[in-house]
Parts: structure tokens; sequence; C-alpha cells
């Protein structure tokens, strides 16, 4: 009897409970952009929540491993590769102002082909029809290159959850009106050392102003452009999502890239692609025996990302990396794409794929030499080992200076790579000061009060519960309406500052009066006298 009114009262409390989730919500993934890495942050979320017993239909160009639940359903984007498509001949060299312009004219070139694939998919009547019958209670997308495919949860009438594979691209921070100051903030496309001089400051504020109005007035417009195409609908891009935006996501964490000024809105989630249980799978014969053998001075691992060929690096480069590599005491497994090797030497492994995770963090694994991707750096933060970072491109400058910034790492230029620069980094990064500070931020990298993957999911929940629209409401700012002047206060300060000069003008006013009437006064005294 106890038993039973025990279940009643439990079963009571689930049902009046304020924060109850809304039961087999129906969530939209949609993710136009190609690119596997990107992707490999994002999955973790959707499939947790579909195995929440949520209803996830999702837009992308990866396949989910066989073994998904079934709630989790895949429409398809084709037509793009997503791995080792960037040759050494499309990497630019250091990263002045024109070449970070650039960079942003190749990303939004690339958002807008992308758009296209998407709205030419025929998955969007699907997405409408089944609206019609089960209405979506969500939207999960992407904040990258392109906002083309907001035009979807407009017309759904949904939230939208915003998602980030690295840090938050500048160009999104007025979205959810997230305090920005180049000052000491270091933008998505730049990198530094910690302290900014005067010319650095100069740059990251310049760029970030500049990457912000192209992407308002030249991305936004084209996204405009292809939605009234498709859909026949017209509407301010930018307004809409600052309007509709209820949280972004981002793969981010203070350890790797420090303090930064928060909203309500965006939700740290550093390392949420992180599967610790791969840590316990067996690694590839081959791997496993060259570990074995290796010596006790350990292997470094070279990869250089799932978007590089490291097999297209020019020859000379290259032979002095085998000649210099061939010297040191440790042996070297390095991800290489082609059947021809460089070398035949014992003291190398070529692979074309290897378990990136689980290699940096065998014991026997010293040191990982990799181009500062997000998802290998953040790896290589949580296992604690001694990193070289050679950038090549994208967010991988900003990575790699705060890696050397935290002293756990070393940068090596591809352009300054010869036998001398190798030698003297691959000493310093050897040195125990390395390994002692890569040790200390791993533990303070996982040492948190919830894990990544478990804070996405509830927060993405925390919208589902029954007053998930209050607290869509609540999350928004109302900074986002706010235009600049009066964002930063200018218009009060303009009136402190008009009001501080018509005080000095007439203080100077009755004081010249005062003056005038002393020295009047004074020459009057001066007739009588005489």
């Amino acid at each position: 009897m106890a038993k039973s009114m025990l279940l009643i009262y439990f079963l009571l409390a689930v049902a009046v409970s304020p924060t109850k989730i809304v039961a087999g919500a129906r969530i939209l993934g949609i993710f136009p952009h190609f690119g596997y890495s990107h992707f490999k942050v994002f999955f973790p979320l959707l499939r947790t929540l579909a195995e929440h017993g949520h209803h996830v239909t999702v837009v992308t160009h990866i396949q989910a491993p066989a073994n998904t639940t079934t709630n989790y359903e895949e429409l398809l984007l084709g037509g793009q590769k997503s791995t080792n498509i960037l040759t050494f001949e499309h990497i630019l060299p250091r990263r002045p102002l024109h070449y970070l312009l650039l960079e942003a004219d190749i990303l939004h070139k690339e958002g807008q082909k992308t758009c296209e694939l998407f709205y030419e998919s025929g998955h969007i009547e699907t997405i409408l029809k089944r609206h019609e019958q089960e209405p979506y209670d969500l939207v999960i997308t992407e904040y990258f290159n392109s906002d083309c495919q907001l035009g979807i949860p407009y017309l759904l009438e949904v939230p939208i959850v915003g998602l980030s594979s690295c840090l938050l691209m500048p160009y999104f921070y007025d979205r959810i009106a997230l305090p920005d100051f180049p000052s000491h903030v270091q933008s998505e496309f730049v990198g530094f050392p910690e302290e900014l001089n005067w010319h650095e400051r100069l740059l990251n504020f310049v760029q970030a102003n500049v990457i912000k109005k192209l992407y308002r007035y030249r991305t936004n417009y084209y996204d405009r452009k292809v939605i009234n195409k498709y859909l026949n609908i017209d509407f301010d891009v930018d307004d809409y999502a600052k309007r509709s935006t209820s949280l972004i996501l981002v793969n981010q964490h203070y350890t790797l890239h420090g303090n930064k000024p928060l909203t309500s809105q965006l939700i740290e989630m550093g390392g949420i692609h992180i599967d610790e249980a791969a840590l316990n799978a067996k690694l590839p014969d081959e791997i496993e025996k060259f570990l074995k053998n290796a010596p006790s001075e350990g292997v470094l691992f070279l990869s250089w990302g799932s978007l590089v060929r490291s097999s297209s690096m020019p020859s000379e480069k290259v032979q002095t990396i085998v000649k210099v590599l061939e010297r040191q005491p440790f042996n070297v497994i390095w991800k290489w794409e082609t059947d021809e090797v460089p070398t035949k030497s014992k003291k190398f492994l070529f692979v074309k794929w290897a378990p990136q995770f689980s290699l940096i963090c065998h014991p026997k694994v010293k040191i990982f030499w990799g181009h500062g991707g997000l998802l290998g750096t953040t790896e290589n933060i949580y296992c604690g080992k001694p990193l070289i970072v050679t950038p090549l491109y994208g967010d991988q400058s900003v990575n790699a200076y705060a890696v050397q910034n935290r002293g756990v790492g070393s940068i090596l230029f591809f352009d300054d790579i010869n036998e001398n620069s190798l030698e003297a980094t691959l000493k310093e990064v050897r040195r125990k000061s390395y390994a002692e500070n890569a040790a200390m931020l791993s533990h303070l990298f996982r040492n948190r009060d919830m894990k990544p993957l478990d804070r996405a999911v509830w927060w993405v929940e925390h919208l589902l519960q029954k007053n998930g629209k209050m607290a869509h409401k609540l999350l928004q700012t109302k900074a986002v309406k706010l235009n600049w002047f009066v964002y930063y206060s200018l218009d009060s300060v303009s009136i402190i500052l008009i009001g501080l000069a018509l005080f000095i003008f007439i203080l100077l006013a009755i004081l010249r009066r005062l003056c005038g009437v002393f020295k009047s006064g004074k020459q009057s005294g001066k007739l009588k006298t005489k």
C-alpha cells in the first residue's frame, strides 16, 4: 500500500512539474555546410536528443553511423566531398588584412553554393508537408557562413538554436548582443600573442568590423534573395534572426580561449564531440604494434586534419621534415593520404586514417603536431600533450596562439619550416615545462560542473519544456533592438557632454560679464577721484 501511494505521489509530481519536457518534441536540424569536422561537433547533441525520445530530423551532407537511434532521421544533401579536399596550393600564406578579407570572401561564396544545394535538394517540400501534419517545435542550425536556411524556421514559426563548431564568427555577436571588445577579445579570423599591441588591436578592430559589415550587407542580402527565389517570401534576415534566436551553443571553453564577456544566450560547449568511450576501443593492429615497439622517448603524431592532404605538400618541405625527424630519438606516425610515402624508414608509420583522439591520448604519444583545427586542438588539451601547431587557414591561427599563450605548445608557420626552425621547435616543446603545463590545463579542461554534452542537451530541453516560450522570451535581450549609438550609451554621454559644455559656456559668460562690471566699476572710480 505504502509503495502504491509513493508511486502515485511520484506520478503526480511529474505531471505538475513546471519543468516538464515536451514528450517527444519534434526537432528539425538544418546543416547546409558540408564540413565533416563541423558536423562532428553537432552530431552528439542531435543523437542524444533523439535518444531522449525527441523526434530529430536532420538535413545534412554527413551520414550518421548505422547504429543511430530510430528517432534520428536524415534528409541527406549530396554532391560535396568533405574530407581531404584541400591541397597546399589552396593554403594562404601569413595572414595580413587583405588575406583575412579574401578568406571571408571564400567563405561567402562557399556559403551561397551550399544555399543553392540546400534549396535544390527537394527536402524543403518534405519538411513543409510534415510540418502541416505534425508541427516542428524547434529548429537547430549551424551559424557559420550563411543564413539562407532561416527561411525555413520563418515559415514554421518556431524558435532557433544556433550552433557554432568554432569560436563565434564576429558577425553573429550582434545577433545576441554579445559584448564585442576588439581591444582584448581576439576575433575568429586572427591570432596574436596574449597581450595585443596597438597594431594588433587596430587589425583586430578593422577586420572584425569590416567582416561584420560585409556579412550584413552582402551575405545577408544574398540570403534574402535566395529565400525569396525559392520560398517566395521576403524579410530582413538579420532582424528576424535577432528576434528568433533563443540560444547559440559554441564550441569554446575558457581554458583554451580565455575569459570572454558572455550573455545568457551563449552557452559554452567546448569539447562536446569528445567521446571518452573511444579511449577503451582497440587501436588498429598496425598502429598498436608500432606503438608497442616504440622507444622510451615515444612517438610524435603528425596530422593536419580531415580537410588538408599532407601528401600535397611541396617535396622540399616533406624532405626537410623527414630529415629532421629521422634524427630525433622518437618515432613518428604521420597521416598521409597516398600509397607512395616519402621514406621507408622504420621510424615512420604512414596511415591514411587514424583514430585521432585515442591515439593522442595513448601514453606512448608524447607530442602532437597539428594544424590548429579546433577539434584536434581540443582533443590534445583533453589528453594533456605538448603540441606543435602549423596554422594553415580559418580559425587555426587564433587556436595556435591560444596554445602558445598557455605554454603548452609552439607555433611553427609553414613558410618557416626548415631544418633549423624545426629542430629548435622540437627542442622547445620537449622541455619539461610544456608537459607540466599541458597536464595542468588538461585537468582544468576536464574538471567542470557538467559535461559539455549534458549542458547543451539541458539548455535545448529547457526550451522544449511546457514553459519554453517564456524561456525564449526571457532569454531575449532588449539590446538587440538598440542601434550602436544607444547600445554604447553614446546618447547619454552626448547629453552629458553637451550639458557640461553649456555649463562651461554659461559660467564663462557670467565670469566675462563680472569681469566687465568689475572693470567698468574701477574706471568710474578713477574718474570720480580725478
